[in-house]
């Protein structure tokens, strides 16, 4: 893949359902006003001039400046931390839906909270003209929470279960880019709880690998057995370990992954140790937009840091070829 591709912007004309952001006015008009005024003042040539200088600039690409993943919620900022990220410099990101334990849980639980998140992307789309890609799927978590309040393990798995169902139907429709995230808890959990949590992973894969996009996975803190056991999943699952994204990773971006694809947290330490090891990683903040923990889990803008620190110290085309992963991975949505 061309470099220049992962790091320039697109027309919005080419892929109107990404909502990628770019100068949006009709430029040549503008500079052609500006000509006008300037040939009056200064003569034609100077104008002519002008014109292609102006017509060349508003036409700049930008560079593409993804986080990888983070929630909004309708009691939170929204779309003004959307607005904070752009101003930072971002251009994409990938919102994931949260639970919401305020609506029963019934048949249309999953589809609620979907809906929510998709809404939530097109308000940030309309209001902010940034690009928004989805996951969606069951949070692992869902399966205690349950348990917790008395339904019978096999039961809850089967919900959560049903809940992938639905996240299919959405992506399969055109409305989300992607599983997740799914996984299992990342505190200590029974026997039962890890082994039917680890099911649900299994199935979300094969869904994964039959839609042709990305499984985001939520999981314990990565170690070598981590890594390991994920990667055993994807090839029984027949998806391939590049399409299984590892939220919120260390940054071990080397073969000690085993092939999963790592979203490393956006620190700057991270970002240091990553790049030691390559540039197979992208970055996520995994923003939380909770007003009882703000800028958790990393301030929003964290990722449009990174950008600037990345092309500042290590050049402009390490930073491309981290963002040509996520053209890889997500294809024509960025």
């Amino acid at each position: 893949m061309d470099i220049l591709k992962a790091c320039g912007a697109f027309d919005p004309g080419s892929n109107p359902g990404s909502g990628i952001f770019y100068w949006s006015i009709e430029r040549s008009e503008i500079a052609g006003v500006l000509v006008q005024l300037t040939a009056g003042v200064f003569g034609s040539l100077l104008g002519h001039f002008f014109y292609k200088f102006i017509n060349g600039r508003l036409h700049a690409p930008r560079m593409i400046v993804f986080d990888n993943h983070l929630h909004l919620q309708l009691h939170g900022e929204n779309v003004e931390a959307a607005k904070r990220f752009k101003k930072a410099g971002g251009t994409h990101f990938n919102l994931t839906n949260v639970p919401d334990y305020s609506h029963p849980f019934d048949e249309n639980y999953y589809a609620k909270i979907y809906e929510t998140t998709l809404s939530l992307a097109e308000k940030v789309r309309k209001e902010v003209g940034i690009g928004v890609l989805v996951t969606i799927g069951p949070y692992p978590v869902d399966m205690v929470h349950l348990v917790e309040k008395g339904m019978k393990l096999e039961e809850a798995k089967e919900f959560l279960l049903r809940g992938l169902e639905i996240a299919e139907k959405y992506i399969e429709e055109g409305r989300a880019n992607a599983i997740g995230e799914i996984g299992r808890p990342h505190f200590p959990v029974g026997d039962e709880i890890w082994e039917a949590s680890n099911e649900v992973i299994l199935e979300g894969m094969k869904i994964a690998k039959s839609l042709k996009v990305p499984v985001v996975l939520h999981t314990e803190s990565a170690t070598e057995k981590t890594w390991k056991e994920i990667a055993e999943m994807a090839d029984k699952a027949g998806i391939s370990r590049d399409m299984v994204i590892k939220h919120y990773s260390p940054p071990v971006v080397d073969e000690r992954n085993f092939g999963i694809f790592p979203s490393v947290i956006a620190s700057r330490k991270n970002v240091r140790e990553a790049i030691k090891q390559g540039t197979r990683f992208l970055l996520e903040t995994d923003f939380m937009d909770e007003p009882t923990r703000p800028n958790a889990v990393l301030p929003i803008e964290s990722v449009p840091k990174r950008a600037q620190f990345i092309r500042q110290e290590y050049g402009e085309e390490v930073w491309c070829k981290i963002m040509e992963n996520a053209k890889r991975i997500y294809g024509d949505f960025i």
